[in-house]
């Protein structure tokens, strides 16, 4: 900022100079103090001429979500639609990758009527067996379970391995994005609704939400009810999966948080015990996620199959 172009507002016309050289003071100061505030705010950014603050940005990598293959979008009735390949969008052909590979050889056993090998191939089919026998035939019987039971082990699988996949470095959880884990839950209230009505006919199905009995002035108030409890369920669905897994991961940078912060030595140790504790209870809060999301979404469709239930 040069003095010339410093404008004296009040003085008089004699210390015009003066007055100049004083504001051009001033503006020299807040210039200075901007730099300082903007280098300030780089060193706690970890951007630092430094160097000596922490990028705790780097560690949300389990949960962003970055274009990795730029695709060009179009619009269709003013709706823009992209479909640039995603860093979870990658993590969820992973997962689907890893289902199949796993299901063909679980397969190959069966056909071949040879006990798995291996303690993975083992636990695939413990859970693969748990899932169809004890949740899915137990729920729904053996009879109906057997048509859905490929839905159920495939969408349990699938949100497993998505869930496993944030645990490993520089992976992501896609089923910690809200859009993921409400397009699952959306299949689950698709699966719900189809067969309903294929079980019950539109118009029987559309009498369940009319309680027999029910006096006429009440319906107003109990039909939107009903209706607002079908709505409920994908929601909690989503809610339920895209929190807890994205709870752990927020826990874990709050530890890490807590060691830059105070840059305390004894404080390091007992932060990074509580991270190896957070990592071994996602690894529950991964099978467990996923357990109970094909648990409810089972009831879901069994009330829907089976009303009288």
């Amino acid at each position: 900022m040069s003095e010339r172009n410093v404008q004296p507002f009040f003085a008089p016309d004699g210390d015009a100079h003066g007055t100049a050289e004083h504001a051009a003071d001033h503006a020299h100061e807040a210039v200075d103090a901007a730099h300082g505030a903007v280098d300030a705010a780089h060193g706690a950014a970890g951007h630092g001429a430094h160097g000596d603050a922490f990028d705790f940005t780097h560690l949300l990598h389990h949960l962003e979500d970055v274009v990795i293959l730029p695709l060009p979008t179009f619009s269709i009735g003013g709706i823009e639609f992209d479909l640039s390949i995603t860093k979870l969008i990658l993590m969820m052909w992973i997962a689907g990758i890893i289902s199949l590979v796993a299901f063909t050889s679980l397969a190959k056993n069966i056909a071949k009527g040879g006990a798995p090998k291996g303690l993975m191939a083992n636990l695939f089919e413990s859970l693969f067996n748990f899932i169809r026998q004890d949740m899915v035939y137990d729920i729904m019987g053996s009879k109906t379970g057997r048509a859905f039971a490929p839905f159920f082990i495939t969408l349990f699988f699938f949100i497993l391995f998505s869930n496993l996949l944030g645990l490993i470095p520089f992976m992501a959880t896609a089923t910690a994005n809200l859009s993921v884990a409400a397009g699952l839950a959306l299949m689950t209230f698709a699966m719900t609704q189809v067969n309903a009505v294929r079980s019950q006919g539109l118009l029987g199905y559309a009498k369940h939400h009319v309680p027999s009995g029910m006096p006429i002035f009440i319906l107003p108030i109990m039909i939107p009810i009903e209706l607002l409890g079908h709505l409920i369920r994908p929601f909690a669905l989503t809610i339920r999966l895209f929190a807890n897994m994205t709870g752990g991961h927020v826990v874990i940078l709050s530890f890490f948080g807590l060691v830059f912060l105070f840059k305390s030595i004894i404080l390091a140790p007992f932060a990074v015990g509580f991270v190896v504790l957070i990592d071994f209870l996602e690894l529950l809060v991964a099978f467990l996620q996923a357990y109970v999301f094909v648990l409810l979404s089972i009831l879901f469709v069994n009330s829907a199959v089976h009303p009288e239930h």
